[in-house]
């Protein structure tokens, strides 16, 4: 249990050593960082499968809100493919802040981004799974804006932070509903209530449904995918290790944490489905027009985790845990190559790139092997990967087979493009590019043989790796097919984009305006409401002044009449019976011969009155 509580903490500790010590070590806190992430990779290796820590938070009313950590087949499996990009990332960050002075706030953040992810997916608690989540959406935020100098910076952190916080309100109300419906926030607790059936149909769909809407912000799938292009204002090992790996998997992470709950809700698996084909086909035609090299990565993250959300939807669980490996491999490689072109030329812009593979042939070569593992070309982890998603949907009829081999298709077309526009042909650029840092290279090399090796290693072992049953594999038909969509791919991105045009054409960059327009609406709605209730609150603000105005001074005129009307008049009244009562205490002076001598002199005087009528 010490060495899996480990696991999260030493990032963290590491963290919060290089913010405070950076300044005094030679990279800056980076190698304060990639140790503990290095720790922690050894630690969970350490940890055997099934070893669990919790602890009840508080108890209240029958509700039970527990905290702890859990090494299941899943959380490690997924603990690893975290804490594994991390480290060549960090280690590729090392020589990109190279000669900075903010290095260790950078790699402070980036150590919390790590620990609280592998909080996150080693939590079995759904409180825990939260506040893990929220914090990786900070650092998120923290890491978009690193650069809050450059224009655009802040605004990109901004939105992402509260576009992510949409769908975080679905995952919040999510698992209250949970914690009602079962009494704890347990994780394996709510899954075996669910599976035993003492929770209502209605409150799983329901609670399924408010999970997938924080799946979906996390994940940016439609209709919350703008914030993640925009994001790609941040460092480039932030989008390598955020958002295309780690972060923006977290969403479909949940939904495989949370398979049961999901399983047992039929309206919840069709929601993923066609949230999972819309965003992928969406987000792949947006990429085969986008003109940023690194902006083209970001669209493919969005169609690639729609694809896995397209598995998920099928009941393909298994094979949505082995494409986030993959796509966590090749997509990370493809973004540290793209960020030595910019590095090293100056400039993301397709149409002034070009020839970069005479060179840059390190990131050639790596952008090379990590787009055909992309575009599912064998024996590249993508094919494996790709080729489980096949087969699931290809079970299920042939529209979802369809659907899946034009996903491959688009992915190769829009992966060719952005590699012959930037490797391949004439160089447009204005300078000669020099040569990464030493430990730039090594990320990135490492990554890349990653992409190329991953999926072999992984094939045909998944069952000691992850927890849910393998199906049938794809038919050979099916699987060429696959292949000879991704190959053909390739090929039109590589002939029609070349020069960095459009492959398909200007109309498919409309659609990221439009979904632009539609998400940011309700924002500027919102505003020109407030710009307009301003003058009417003013007003509200006046009437509400003067009210209090003239109840103020009707309150001072209200003291003057007491104190000159009614409190004169009682004092002199309680004046005048004061005196009346001290002369009439005078007359009682306690003396016995007085009152004898008072009585005999009335007695005297009432005699003589009456004698006084007689004589009359």
């Amino acid at each position: 249990m010490t060495a899996l509580l480990v696991v999260p903490l030493l990032p963290l500790l590491a963290a919060g050593t290089a913010f405070a010590a950076g300044r005094r070590l030679p990279w800056g806190g980076g190698e304060l960082v990639t140790s503990g992430v290095a720790l922690s990779l050894v630690a969970l290796a350490l940890v055997p499968t099934g070893t669990s820590m919790s602890a009840t938070w508080f108890e209240s009313g029958g509700l039970r809100l527990t905290v702890g950590l859990t090494a299941t087949p899943l959380t490690r499996f997924v603990s690893a493919v975290v804490a594994g990009v991390a480290l060549c990332v960090i280690t590729y960050a090392i020589g990109y802040t190279a000669g900075r002075r903010d290095r260790p706030r950078f790699f402070a953040e980036l150590g919390l981004f790590v620990g609280a992810m592998l909080a996150l997916v080693l939590a079995n608690s759904l409180v825990l799974l939260f506040a893990a989540w929220e914090m990786v959406g900070l650092a998120s935020f923290l890491l978009i804006g690193f650069e809050h100098a450059s224009p655009g910076a802040s605004a990109a952190a901004a939105k992402a932070f509260l576009m992510t916080r949409i769908g975080d309100v679905g995952l919040l109300l999510g698992w209250l509903l949970a914690l009602t419906a079962v009494g704890t926030t347990d994780i394996d607790a709510v899954t075996g209530a669910v599976r035993a059936g003492r929770v209502e149909p209605g409150a799983v769909t329901a609670m399924a449904l408010l999970m997938l809407a924080g799946a979906a912000g996390k994940s940016a799938q439609l209709p919350l995918s703008a914030w993640l292009p925009d994001a790609m204002v941040g460092p480039t090992p932030v989008s390598a290790l955020l958002h295309s790996a780690t972060m923006v998997a977290a969403g479909v992470f949940l939904v495989l944490r949370l398979d049961a709950v999901f399983a047992a809700a039929p309206p919840a698996m069709a929601a993923l489905f066609w949230v999972g084909a819309a965003t992928a086909a969406f987000a792949a035609l947006v990429a085969t027009a986008e003109t940023d090299l690194k902006r083209v990565l970001a669209w493919s993250t969005c169609s690639q985790l729609g694809e896995m959300m397209v598995a998920l939807g099928l009941g393909g669980a298994r094979a949505a845990a082995f494409h986030l490996a993959a796509h966590a491999a090749f997509k990370s490689t493809l973004f540290l190559a793209a960020g030595i072109v910019q590095e090293q030329a100056g400039t993301r812009a397709l149409d002034r790139l070009g020839g970069l593979i005479r060179a840059l042939p390190l990131a050639g070569a790596a952008f090379l092997v990590a787009a055909l593992a992309l575009a599912g070309v064998p024996p590249l982890s993508g094919f494996w990967s790709e080729e489980e998603i096949l087969a699931v949907a290809s079970r299920h009829g042939p529209g979802a087979g369809v659907l899946v081999v034009l996903l491959v298709l688009l992915g190769g077309t829009y992966i060719g493009r952005a590699g012959a526009a930037a490797f391949l042909g004439p160089r447009r650029g204005p300078t000669e590019p020099g040569k990464p840092a030493w430990t730039m290279r090594a990320g990135t090399l490492a990554l890349a043989l990653a992409s190329a090796g991953l999926g072999w290693l992984l094939a045909g072992r998944l069952d000691a790796f992850l927890p849910f049953g393998a199906g049938p594999g794809a038919e050979v038909a099916w699987r060429n097919l696959g292949v000879a969509a991704g190959l053909l791919g390739l090929g039109i991105g590589a002939v029609r984009g070349r020069d960095g045009s459009p492959a398909l054409g200007p109309w498919p960059g409309r659609l990221a305006d439009g979904l632009s327009a539609i998400t940011t609406a309700p924002a500027r709605w919102t505003t020109r409401l407030a710009r307009r209730l301003g003058p009417v609150e003013d007003a509200l603000d006046a009437a509400a002044r003067g009210v209090a105005g003239w109840a103020w001074s009707a309150g001072r005129t209200a003291g003057r009449v007491e104190a000159r009307g009614f409190a004169r008049l009682g004092d002199g009244l309680a004046a005048w019976l004061a005196a009346g009562g001290e002369r009439l205490r005078a007359l009682q002076a306690g003396r016995l011969y007085l009152y004898t001598l008072g009585l005999f002199a009335w007695a005297t005087a009432a005699l003589a009155a009456g004698a006084l009528l007689l004589w009359l």
